[in-house]
């Protein structure tokens, strides 16, 4: 009996090891499959912030629990003028921060995490200190680890030259809009009693200094409305407009200059894009450029084009129309390139206030767009491109 009892249990006990094993392979498959799965999402992961870190306009850079730099992030090699960077992979951070901090160290930046610095190094690779020092926000941030011990650092590095640039510029806006009202007044006292006079006085020589007078008043007048325009702050008035209908209406306000000029204008505009922007501000965008044009053809049997283009934007579907103002002159300089957009920057001899383009420049972003210039590879000449976004 007890024999038969023990066969009896090893029967039991190798059927439910069989049924044990194949559960056990099947829970196994699952969690490989769960794991894969994992890994894949973890994988997808990295990418995408290794993608967000790289495409940020701020400089990253990666330390471990070493001070040794493991990452450093596009826009940080472009700031520091392409430097590089493998010199610095795997090597202390003291070393990248001496170089590019004016000698300093990461013992100067443990007593806050936010840190202003005048002296940054952006030519990185100018080893004689010659190089160009701008300022620049340096942000430090410890990470801790698991088991709340330091597991590296991240330094954040923002270039804040464009952004002290344009607080100059907001103060000297509204410096410039005290001092245009302040001349403003006695200028139309002026105008006027030289005009009663110009009436009274039949003497030609006199009648001419007098003609002059008003001329220069007036002349005055128009740039201290133009300084008036630049600092005023502008909100845009949308609505659904016609890009072709905004075009012609800037050719026909500028045909004064265009005919002057003797400038050909020839335009490649779909008609069906509709805009949501502020009429107005747009075609005075336009009339500025289209002006400026005029002037720097006006020798070179000129020809102006206008195209108009769809231009793909953001992952989120958004985009641009591209407007191209293209001429045949005789191009950009350099120096032009780089500070046509700046306020009272102007290639002209004289009349001109140098406003124009920034006040172009100004009402184009207040719709969420922006403006590039450079020299056609068409033609030679000038190329302003005017980006306004798609309606949504």
């Amino acid at each position: 009996m007890v024999q038969n009892d023990n066969d009896k249990i090893e029967a039991i006990s190798g059927e439910d090891l069989k049924k044990a094993f194949e559960s056990f392979e099947a829970a196994s498959l699952k969690l490989s499959e769960y794991y894969k799965n994992l890994e894949e999402q973890v994988k997808d992961l990295k990418e995408n912030l290794n993608t967000v870190i790289e495409s940020l306009p701020l400089g990253i850079m990666i330390t471990d629990e070493n001070n040794s730099i493991k990452f450093i992030n596009r826009s940080l090699i472009e700031l520091t003028g392409g430097y590089d960077y493998l010199n610095y992979l795997n090597r202390p951070v003291d070393e990248f921060l001496k170089f590019f901090f004016n000698g300093a160290s990461l013992s100067d930046f443990t007593r806050q995490v936010f840190y202003p610095v005048e002296k940054f190094m952006k030519s990185g690779d100018d080893k004689n200190g010659s190089g160009k020092f701008i300022p620049v926000f340096l942000y430090i941030k410890t990470v801790h680890g698991s088991n709340k011990k330091n597991a590296g650092r991240i330094f954040i590095i923002q270039n804040i030259e464009d952004i002290k640039k344009f607080k100059r510029l907001a103060e000297l806006g509204e410096m410039s809009a005290k001092i245009a009202h302040e001349i403003r007044n006695p200028l139309g006292s002026i105008e006027l009693f030289a005009s009663i006079l110009q009436k009274e006085i039949k003497n030609g020589g006199h009648a001419e200094i007098i003609s002059n007078i008003i001329s220069a008043v007036k002349n005055m007048n128009t740039t201290i409305s133009n300084v008036l325009e630049f600092s005023k702050t502008v909100n845009p008035a949308l609505s659904k407009c016609s890009l072709s209908c905004i075009v012609n209406k800037s050719i026909m306000y500028s045909s004064y200059v265009i005919k002057e000029k003797n400038v050909k204008v020839i335009t490649e505009i779909d008609e069906n894009i509709i805009l949501e922007i502020d009429e107005n501000l747009i075609g005075q965008t336009f009339v500025n450029i289209l002006i400026n044009a005029a002037h720097a053809v006006q020798n070179f049997d000129g020809i102006i084009k206008i195209r108009t283009s769809a231009v793909s934007g953001g992952e989120d579907g958004s985009g641009y129309i591209r407007i191209d103002f293209e001429d045949n002159g005789p191009g950009f300089s350099d120096d032009v390139v780089k500070n046509i957009f700046n306020p009272f920057f102007s290639t002209k001899k004289s009349g001109g206030t140098g406003l124009g383009l920034s006040i172009a420049l100004n009402n184009v972003m207040v719709h969420g767009g922006y403006i590039g210039a450079e020299n056609s590879k068409e033609t030679g000449g000038a190329k302003i491109s005017v980006f306004l976004p798609c309606m949504a």
